[in-house]
Formats: C-alpha cells, sequence, structure tokens
C-alpha cells in the first residue's frame, strides 16, 4: 500500500515505502488530470518535470544537474534532447504515434488500424511484426514477416481441472501449444507448457504469491506482509527462511534454513550502515546528505573512500592505502575517461544511444564500434587495425561473423530463435534440435556424432547418452539439487547441510566431505580420509592453509586486502605490489629477488631474477598493438621473435639456433608443425591429416578414435621396428580411466565427484595390483600437492606447490617414511613462471638454478638434462604425465605435439568455435580447466554461483543478499565502468546495456572461498558489498530475466567454468543447459 497525501495547496503526493521514491502531482487541472510535478527519495535528489502554461512537458531536471528538454506539438512529444544533442524524434498520423526515429534518423514505424489498434510495427532494419484482433480488440495472431514468432491466441477456454476459471491458450507456428489458466480476478493460476507440465500459482487475499507448485508437484510456499515482501519462505523439503523489516520495508535479519542470521543497520534515511554476516563479522557504510556513498569499512578496520559528483557518480575512489582512481563522465553521465592509481588514462567515446563507439587505451591503442540502427554490432576495428564483421536478421540474430583473417561462421535459427545449426569456415555444420517446450534434447557435432538429451518435468536433464551409447543419468532432490549421477552404472551420491550447501559427495573412485564456518567458507575439505584445512581472518580472507602431508602455509596482507607474504612449511616469500596491485617485487627467503616492471597498457615489460651471486634471468616483452606477444629478449636463451597471422596465431618462431613454424586452417587446426629435431618427439613433425575435425596423423604419429570421437590410441613410427602404440580408454563423462603404455604397462586414473583426478596408478604385470600411486591434493580448481608411493619402496616423495593469482611460485620437495610420514630430507624452489604462469626456472633456497624448461610454442618440453630439480607443471593448470605423453588439464587431456586436447570440449561451441584445439595464442589466452579459454592475466573466479531465490513471477523473494544489479539501478552501472570495453564472441559490445560496471563488480565480487557471486544467499556478503557498496549500488535485490542477460553477456564468464545453483555445482552439459556460456 502506498500512502497518497493531499497537501494544502491542493496537489497530492504519492510514495512507494519500499523504495523511498515520492511522486508530487499538481492541482487538478479543470478536467481532474493531475501532472506529475517531480519525483523524490529519502536522501532529498529529485528529478524535476516542467510544462507550459498549457500542460505540455518541456523538461525533465535532475538535482544531480542533467537537464533534458522535449519538444511538443499539440501536446504530444515530438523530441527529446540533452542540450543541443537530439536523442528521439518521435512522429505522429491522426494523433497515432506512428515513428521513432533515433539520433541517426532511423525510424521505429507502427501501423494502426481503423479501430486505432497496433497492427504492426518494423525495426530500423526494415523488418516487419504484425499482429491480428478479433472484434473484442484481443490480439489473436502475431508473428514476424518471415515466420519468426509467429503465435496464434485462443481466449476463453475451459479446463475440467479449473472449470471456474478461463483459459487462455498459445499455439506456435510449429505447433506447440501451452495454456495459462486465469482466475475470476485476473491471477494466473496455472500453466501448462507444450509437454503437459503444469506449474500452480496461489495468491494471497492481496494477490500476493502464497505458493508456486512445480511441474512435479514440489510446493514453495510464502508468507508476505502487507507490502507483499515475504517474511517466511517455506521450500518443499520443509525448510524455512525468514525476514524481518523496518519501517522503510529494508530487511534488517535474515535467517537462513540452517538458523544462520544476517542483519542490517541503516540511517534514517535508509541507508544501510552496516551487515553482520553470520560469523559475526561487520561491514560499515557512510553516505554523505544526498545518500552518496563516502566510505566502507571492512570488518578489519580497512577504509575505502569514495567522492562522488553532484548525480552520484563516483570521480574519485581512494583505497585504504591511499591510492587513487579517478574517473570522469560524459553530459550523458558515462565514463568518458578513468585514470587508475598508476596514472594510466583511458578514454571512452559513445554514441547517442549510449554505445561504446571508441577506446584509446594509456598506450594510444585504439578500437572502435559500429552498429546499426538496432544497436548490432556491425564492425569491430581492434588495436592491430584488424576488422570483424557481423551479420544479422530478424529480432537482431546473429547470421554470420567474419574475423579478421576473412574466417567466416554462419549462424541458423529456427522461428522460435532457438540456434539449429552452426557451419564452420570448412563447411561443417554443428546442430541443434529441440523438444515442443524449446528444450535441446540433441546436438550433433561437426563430424556427425549424436548426443541425447533427456529432461523431467521442470527441464532439468535426467541422461545424456554419448555417440558411444554411454549414459549419464542424473537425479534431484526435492529442491532440485542433484543427488546421483549415476556415469554408465558408477554412481556418486551428494548430500547437503542445512544451509542448501553440499556436505558431502561419495563416488566410485572417492569421498569428499566439508566442513564449512557459518558463513559458508570451507574449513576442512577431506578426499578419501585425507583433509585440507583452512583458516580465515574476520574479513573472510584466508590466513592458513593445512595439506594433507601436514605443510602449513600462513598469508598476509594489507589493508587493500592484497596478499603481502606468504611462509610456505618456514620459508618466507613476500610481495610488493604497485598501486593498482600488480605484483613489482617478490623476495623469496631473504635471498632471491624476482621484480617485474609492467608498461602503461598493464602489460608485463620486464621480469628479473636476482639471486645472491647477482642477475639470473632476465626478460622482456614486446608486443604489438593489440597486445599479442611478438618478441621476448631473454638473459639465457637469447632473443626470441613471433611471427603471427590475421587472427593472431603464431606462425613462425625465430631464435638463435631455433626455429619453428606452424600452418593452420581457416577452422584453427593445425595443419603443418615443424620444431628442432634435436628436441623431443620429431615423431610429430610435419604435415597435418584430418577426417572431418579428427586428426588421423601428425607426421609419423597416427591416432585411432572411438565412436565417440576420443583418441583410443595413438601410434608413434619407428624406424625398422614395429610403433610405439598407447591406448586409453574413457569413461562416459570423458574421463580418461586407463592407458596401456607401449610395453604393456597399465595406468589407472581416479578422480572425485567433480572431476578432479585425486590418484594415478601405475599396476604390476598382473593388472590387478596397484605397483605405484600418486595421490593429488587440490585446493578448489588448483592442484597444490601430490604424494608418490611405491609398493616396493619404504620411502614416498611429497611435491606442494604454493600459488598466487592462480601461478606457481614455489615448490617443496619432501622425502618421508611411507609407514611413520616421518620427514627424511626436504627442498624448496622457487618457481619460475612466464607471460601466462607456465614454469621456466626452478631456483633453489641459494639462488643457484635447478631446472630451466626447454619447450616448443605449444609446449613439447624436453627434459633438462643438467637439472638437479623437476616440476611436472605445464601451461596453467596442466600436469604432464610422462607415461601417457599429454597433460591432464582437469575436464580434458592436452597433446602439446599437436595444440589439441583428444576429447572435445565437453561444453561443445559454447567456448569458441573449435572444440578440440588449445587457445589459438598460447601467449594471450590460457584454458586452466581444460574448458574455455580465457585472457592470460585476467582477474578470472574459480567458479560462479547463481543464487536463482526468486519467486516464479521474478520477484525477488527474500531480497537478501544479492549485488544489486536490476535494471532499475542500470544508470548508475552504465555511468561508472570500471573495465575496458570488450566485445564478446558474439560481436555483442559489453558497453552501456551490459557495461563495464557491472563488468567489474563480477570480477571483484569474489569471496573467500573463489566463486564470484550475483546472489549472495550461500556465501559471505561481506566480499560481494565490499566491492560493490565503494564502486557501485549497495542495496538488496535478486536478479531478473534481464539481470541474467547482463551475466550472460559480461566478459567475466568467458572463462568461468565451475558454476553452482545455490550449493549445487552444474555439470558440463547443466551449464548448457542454463545457457551460461554464450559462445554465441
Amino acid at each position: 500500500r502506498w500512502p497518497l497525501t493531499r497537501h494544502h495547496n491542493g496537489g497530492y503526493t504519492l510514495t512507494n515505502p519500499v523504495t523511498g521514491h515520492t511522486r508530487h502531482f499538481a492541482h487538478p487541472d479543470k478536467d481532474g488530470d493531475c501532472r506529475i510535478l517531480a519525483i523524490s527519495d529519502r536522501n532529498g535528489n529529485h528529478i524535476d518535470i516542467d510544462y507550459t502554461p498549457d500542460g505540455a512537458p518541456t523538461a525533465i531536471r535532475h538535482s544531480g544537474g542533467y537537464h533534458l528538454t522535449l519538444t511538443t506539438e499539440a501536446g504530444r512529444v515530438t523530441g527529446l534532447a540533452l542540450g543541443q544533442t537530439v536523442i528521439r524524434r518521435y512522429a505522429y498520423t491522426d494523433g497515432n504515434l506512428t515513428a521513432v526515429l533515433n539520433p541517426a534518423g532511423q525510424p521505429l514505424k507502427f501501423t494502426y488500424d481503423q479501430r486505432l489498434r497496433v497492427t504492426s510495427w518494423t525495426d530500423t532494419n526494415d523488418r516487419r511484426y504484425a499482429y491480428t484482433y478479433d472484434d473484442r480488440d484481443r490480439c489473436v495472431a502475431e508473428g514476424g514477416e518471415a515466420g519468426h514468432l509467429t503465435v496464434s491466441l485462443a481466449y476463453d477456454g475451459t479446463h475440467p481441472d479449473w472449470p471456474n476459471a478461463r483459459v487462455t491458450t498459445l499455439t506456435t507456428a510449429q505447433g506447440a501449444t501451452s495454456h495459462h489458466v486465469i482466475d475470476d480476478s485476473h491471477q494466473v493460476i496455472a500453466e501448462i507448457d507444450p509437454l503437459g507440465n503444469i506449474t500452480r500459482t496461489e495468491y494471497d487475499e492481496h494477490r500476493h504469491i502464497s505458493s508456486w507448485t512445480d511441474a512435479l508437484g514440489k510446493m514453495t510456499r510464502f508468507v508476505n506482509n502487507a507490502a507483499g515482501q515475504p517474511v517466511a519462505v517455506t521450500y518443499p523439503d520443509g525448510a524455512t527462511k525468514s525476514c524481518e523489516y523496518n519501517k522503510f520495508g529494508l530487511p534488517t535479519r535474515i535467517t537462513l534454513t540452517d538458523g544462520t542470521s544476517w542483519s542490517r543497520e541503516y540511517d534514517e534515511r535508509g541507508n544501510c550502515v552496516a551487515v553482520t554476516d553470520g560469523a559475526g563479522s561487520t561491514t560499515r557504510y557512510a553516505f554523505d546528505e544526498r545518500g552518496r556513498p563516502t566510505a566502507v569499512t571492512d570488518a578489519l578496520g580497512a577504509t575505502t573512500t569514495v567522492r562522488c559528483d553532484a548525480a552520484g557518480l563516483p570521480v574519485e575512489i581512494i583505497d585504504p592505502l591511499g591510492n587513487r582512481t579517478t574517473r570522469g563522465h560524459d553530459a550523458f553521465g558515462r565514463l568518458s575517461e578513468s585514470t587508475d592509481a598508476t596514472g594510466a588514462t583511458t578514454r571512452y567515446w559513445w554514441t547517442v544511444d549510449g554505445r561504446i563507439s571508441r577506446l584509446v587505451g594509456p598506450d594510444g591503442a585504439t578500437q572502435s564500434w559500429v552498429y546499426d540502427g538496432e544497436g548490432n554490432c556491425l564492425r569491430h576495428t581492434d588495436p592491430n587495425a584488424g576488422e570483424s564483421h557481423y551479420e544479422y536478421s530478424h529480432f537482431d540474430l546473429l547470421t554470420a561473423r567474419t574475423g579478421p583473417d576473412g574466417v567466416r561462421y554462419e549462424f541458423e535459427h529456427d522461428a522460435a530463435l532457438r540456434l539449429t545449426r552452426v557451419t564452420n569456415p570448412r563447411a561443417l555444420t554443428w546442430e541443434y534440435e529441440y523438444d515442443a517446450a524449446g528444450r535441446l534434447t540433441t546436438e550433433k557435432d561437426f563430424d556427425g556424432r549424436r548426443v541425447v538429451y533427456e529432461r523431467d518435468a521442470v527441464g532439468r536433464t535426467v541422461s545424456r547418452v554419448n555417440a558411444a551409447g554411454q549414459r549419464v543419468g542424473y537425479r534431484y532432490d526435492a529442491l532440485g539439487r542433484l543427488i546421483t549421477r549415476d556415469v554408465d552404472g558408477a554412481v556418486t551420491r551428494y548430500a547437503y547441510d542445512g544451509a542448501g550447501r553440499m556436505s558431502r559427495a561419495t563416488g566410485p573412485d572417492c569421498e569428499v566431505a566439508w566442513q564449512r564456518d557459518p558463513v559458508g567458507r570451507v574449513l576442512a575439505e577431506t578426499v578419501n580420509g585425507h583433509t585440507t584445512a583452512f583458516r580465515y581472518d574476520a574479513a573472510g580472507q584466508r590466513v592458513e592453509r593445512r595439506t594433507p602431508s601436514g605443510a602449513v602455509t600462513v598469508y598476509g596482507y594489507d589493508a587493500a586486502g592484497r596478499r603481502t607474504s606468504l611462509d610456505s612449511a618456514g620459508h618466507p616469500i613476500t610481495f610488493a605490489r604497485d598501486a593498482v596491485g600488480r605484483e613489482t617485487s617478490r623476495l623469496v627467503e631473504g635471498v632471491l629477488t624476482f621484480d617485474q616492471s609492467w608498461g602503461p597498457d598493464g602489460r608485463l615489460a620486464e621480469q628479473t631474477l636476482t639471486g645472491a651471486g647477482g642477475v639470473l634471468q632476465r626478460r622482456a616483452y614486446t608486443y604489438r598493438p593489440d597486445g599479442l606477444l611478438v618478441r621476448t629478449d631473454d638473459r639465457r636463451g637469447g632473443d626470441t621473435d613471433w611471427e603471427l597471422d590475421a587472427a593472431g596465431r603464431v606462425t613462425a618462431v625465430s631464435a638463435r639456433e631455433w626455429a619453428e613454424t606452424y600452418a593452420y586452417d581457416a577452422a584453427g587446426n593445425q595443419t603443418r608443425a615443424v620444431w628442432p629435431e634435436d628436441h623431443s618427439d620429431v615423431e610429430a613433425l610435419g604435415d597435418r591429416t584430418y577426417m572431418g575435425t579428427r586428426l588421423t596423423r601428425a607426421g609419423a604419429v597416427r591416432y585411432e578414435y572411438d565412436t565417440a570421437g576420443r583418441v583410443m590410441a595413438r601410434r608413434k613410427a619407428r624406424l625398422s621396428r614395429r610403433p610405439n602404440v598407447w591406448r586409453y580408454r574413457w569413461d562416459a563423462e570423458d574421463r580418461l580411466t586407463s592407458v596401456v603404455t607401449p610395453d604393456g604397462t597399465v595406468w589407472r586414473y581416479r578422480y572425485d565427484p567433480f572431476g578432479r583426478r585425486v590418484a594415478k596408478q601405475r599396476m604390476a604385470a598382473d593388472r590387478s595390483t596397484v605397483a605405484e600411486e600418486t595421490r593429488f591434493t587440490w585446493d578448489g580448481p588448483i592442484l597444490v600437492e601430490q604424494t608418490t608411493h611405491g609398493r616396493e619402496s619404504a620411502h614416498a616423495v611429497t611435491l606442494t606447490w604454493e600459488h598466487d593469482a592462480g601461478r606457481p611460485i614455489a615448490q617443496s620437495e619432501r622425502l618421508s617414511d611411507a609407514s611413520t610420514r616421518k620427514e627424511i630430507d626436504a627442498r624448496f624452489f622457487a618457481v619460475v613462471t612466464d607471460l601466462v604462469g607456465t614454469p621456466t626456472e626452478l631456483v633453489d633456497s641459494s639462488g643457484n638454478l635447478a631446472w630451466q624448461s626447454r619447450r616448443t610454442l605449444w609446449g613439447v618440453t624436453a627434459w633438462s638434462a643438467d637439472g638437479s630439480a623437476y616440476t611436472p607443471l605445464r601451461f596453467p593448470g596442466q600436469y604432464h604425465d610422462h607415461e601417457s605423453g599429454l597433460h591432464y588439464n582437469y575436464h580434458r587431456y592436452y597433446d602439446p605435439e599437436t595444440a589439441r586436447y583428444v576429447t572435445q570440449d565437453p561444453l561443445g561451441l559454447a567456448p569458441g568455435p573449435n572444440p578440440s584445439v588449445y587457445p589459438h595464442n598460447p601467449h594471450a589466452r590460457i584454458d586452466p580447466l581444460g574448458l574455455a579459454p580465457y585472457p592470460a592475466g585476467a582477474n578470472r573466479p574459480r567458479s560462479i554461483a547463481l543464487g536463482l531465490d526468486r519467486a516464479p513471477n521474478g520477484d525477488d523473494l527474500l531480497q537478501p543478499f544479492a549485488d544489486s544489479l536490476g535494471a532499475s539501478t542500470n544508470r548508475d552501472w552504465i555511468a561508472d565502468g570500471l573495465v575496458t570495453p570488450t566485445l564478446n564472441e558474439s560481436g555483442r559490445v559489453i558497453g552501456p546495456a551490459f557495461d563495464e560496471r557491472f563488468a567489474q563488480a563480477t570480477a571483484n565480487a569474489i569471496d573467500s572461498g573463489g566463486r564470484i557471486n550475483f546472489n549472495l544467499d550461500y556465501v559471505n556478503i561481506d566480499d560481494a558489498l565490499r566491492a560493490n557498496t565503494a564502486d557501485g549500488p549497495y542495496g538488496e535485490g535478486g536478479f531478473t530475466n534481464w539481470e541474467f542477460q547482463q551475466i550472460l553477456n559480461s566478459p567475466t564468464l568467458y572463462g568461468a567454468t565451475d558454476w553452482y545453483i545455490g550449493a549445487e555445482r552444474l555439470s558440463p552439459q547443466d551449464v548448457i543447459d542454463f545457457g551460461l556460456s554464450p559462445w554465441f
């Protein structure tokens, strides 16, 4: 209920008590109409509307300084402008709006019939959509001129289950029919999809949803207050969540299903001034007299200060260390200039419609974009002057994309706008089929292999069958959480705690159990009885980790939350960083110094490694304008030049006494590879031959595949001898289960329920007894430890790795008694990595070089004959298996001889157009999970959590701990971009609608467990609020469908492959089903 107040001057005010927005109306005119004069909030901000004496609006003025002018004719608005810039013009015929013209004069046109009903609209690309009505003015048919979204509607039908209700039926051109059941109060009480699945909705006396029952009969109940806000939600399993509100309708205490409570405090104007999490840690916020954020103080007392302009846009942010970032904005409030704490400035230009048109980086590198009238990007010019072109059809569907190298991909969609076919440059097609409800049921890859999906009534995948006939089955609990996964008879079971977080997962090879604190941070992870333990400070930063072998790592941070120290089992490492947080110096054990310098563009310029005796190594990097590496000056290895093609792929490597050459086809497959014959794996030198997308020969190496397209045999020819043959076996989830080497040795591989490899075993001659086992320990998706023990050995060897920002920085080796675990000997090495994080050197505690990598561009690594140490780590996320010649890469295995994976990407075409190859340039992009490439050095989250805590109609259920991504705050998100706008893979600009602000929030709202959170029901709210309050909206609110599209278009997501809905981790197929990998 909104209070309506009449004032002494005869005017009225209408106040929304939840948002705090008040609408001010003038005294009624002679016709009884009340013009709206202003809108104000509790902080005194206001929007005023000016009128002519006869009531025509002439201006809209914001207290922050924005001033829109309107032109009118006969009482109708004919133009909208900001200053001298025309934003929109409007045309009328007989009083009906017939055209809306954009700044370029391109019209969106409308037509009417004699009863003044809209009969069609035609967009600026001249594509038309028409409507037909019955004699009661109800729309009975509509559709695009090419049949897109063509439907017919029938009203006033009946249904036996609801004899007193009306049924509206919608039928598509394909014959799919859905029904909406409507009661006497015009409320939708049931929806029936084309497959007959029914969802039911009940309402309270105030027409607020009181229950919602899904198509499987699982009911969620809501108790609402008078304002329609839920005060309690009872889930299908009986668990209850509750919320208390203050007089403004803002949540003050939220009690989760496990009894944990979070609280919020507000000032007298409704600004949130404190948030206390379930563990008792409090983050505080300060605001000025207009409600603009001025400071955020974390639970440790570190304060970030913010200065905003009159419109509330941040123009200066000072972190707890005093580092200052500034921003400028244009007349529309859009980011025009951003200067980071080092003085590097990026400048932005926008179209009138608010789309990024030009960007100039700190180094002068320039990008530009051109759009059509619908806002579709037609051309993108990169900093290297390469042009990408995009074509579209009805409803702005992408139909073709041509890259700077002229390579063209084509896309086809059905009348329901669903992607049905992708044609690659080699004319191979990838096809998709859907059921009547629009759910993906079949996928056929470029080689014609089919994967078939079965869905339950609510659309979840219940089975997936690959081309080899292997089946993966899924079962869910009442809340829709995965409880069993059956991989061709091998069953994994999942259990959850009272807060809905996964507490245990038990599979054929492994059991994983977690202990968590009240806010969900993992205190201990136990894998097959081996425990990794963690401790955190009040701000949620990890301060200690203890691995199963007993290796203890202690972490230290500065006031800005940046890591400043790491002590690995008594080996201290300290870090120095520049004003924007980039590492500039690393001191290892007080002896070894690793210095780094950065260019104005933020790229790594030089690395210097200094020991007690002086400089051990120095590398300098040179880039072309688009940021791709073209030269490396190496103190030990000499200078190396890298030649690139138009697509940015390396075609030649030239160095002292070293040369490599590569050729590729239009789809990015390697067609020829040459490296020095005195290097390793020379059998693979030469031409490559393909059958479809399957590599059948690389030099003298031949490959055989199973019916699911996985390499099952690799044969290396040998002079005058039988070829060496490796044989591979795979399970239904494309995990390598065993390898038989050329000498007949069998290796077996074991995985946890999340696909992490937990052991590899060398079998004895009887093939049933384990002769040697290496056990692996993980910290999330990062391998941190391995222990190897042979049956006939009295000793065990443990390697432990330390990482910073995902890069290995130290390796410890320990020899221990296998029975007593007593340490016998130990060595410690600093790890030096290259541009992307691949180890290049190991240096011991005395500053001596113990190992140096000798590898090709794509990772073929030769044994370092003069080295005294070794590391199996390769490209980021990769581990070299000497027995197979492959690199384990979490979800897949990589073959460095061919720059390919030996199985296709389980995400299909979602991450990129070629599902078999490594990222196109290993100096620029990495793939640490074997799933999706992302820019090297990007601030990528380990995983992404989607809280989906909202009612079926899109309303927030409890508005608990989301990071305010609502459309209502879009103006703020647009106004304050924090990262460089990016063109996504489908040619869409991550610009004003998705904007930099959003992208930065997704990059920064990472909790202490490594997840980025769009809705924080299940995680520590402070991490996201700390990022979002200082730099953006701080209020609550779940995400709507509109917001979900922003999430899908965030550049952060292109490397994010571990997804969670609540506490449930999604399988790769689930990721596809939810549409979370938007390559298209």
